[in-house]
């Protein structure tokens, strides 16, 4: 009689998913973000070049990687135009693409609220090459923190809300070819909602 019960109880573990595999997430968020200016200087008089407020998509995948804590790969992609303006004259520099990759680690900070603390690189593609972009876009790496808000709203699905910050050095090859030696420090805010896969 005992010999089934002790078999059963060897097999149920082997039976049942790894924890870790099962905590997987995966999720997608719409917002958008504000940039500080890219470039600001006064020669003669006050230049300064500063995208708009860029519509923003991000998507990304998390792993636990221990009882608390998770890692994972956040990519953010974002649109907007953006302007230089000089002696008080703004001109329309066209259409400014950004794709940001970041590796992050999460932790709690209360039952729906977690942190995140990243680290990545961040590409920006002008629509065309012209003004501080002449010679093309530019490659930056960055450093960023934030936090996730969590809500379960289906058996498998959770509303994530989001706030991110991420701080970079900007220049180009036109800028430095222009005489900037120094490069620019350029912050990011992110406001973003959407869906996760819950992690249950």
């Amino acid at each position: 009689m005992m010999r089934p019960v002790v078999a059963l109880a060897l097999l149920l573990p082997a039976a049942t998913p790894a924890p870790l595999d099962a905590q997987t997430d995966y999720y997608a968020r719409l917002g958008a973000t504000f940039t500080t200016a890219l470039v600001k200087d006064r020669i003669i008089n006050e230049i300064e070049v500063k995208p708009g407020l860029a519509p923003t998509l991000v998507l990304g995948v998390a792993a636990p990687i221990a009882p608390l804590y998770r890692a994972g790969l956040e990519a953010t992609l974002t649109t907007s135009g953006y302007k230089s303006q000089e002696s008080g004259t703004e001109a329309d520099l066209g259409t400014l693409r950004t794709a940001a990759l970041s590796l992050g680690l999460d932790g709690p900070v209360a039952a729906t609220v977690r942190w995140r603390a990243a680290v990545g690189v961040l590409r920006y593609w002008p629509s065309e090459d012209r003004g501080i972009f002449l010679q093309g876009g530019t490659t930056r790496f960055l450093a960023g923190a934030g936090l996730d808000y969590r809500r379960p709203i289906l058996s498998r699905w959770d509303l994530m809300a989001a706030v991110r910050y991420d701080y970079h050095r900007f220049t180009t090859d036109e800028l430095r070819a222009r005489g900037f030696s120094q490069s620019q420090g350029v912050q990011r805010i992110a406001l973003t909602i959407g869906l996760a896969r819950g992690a249950r």
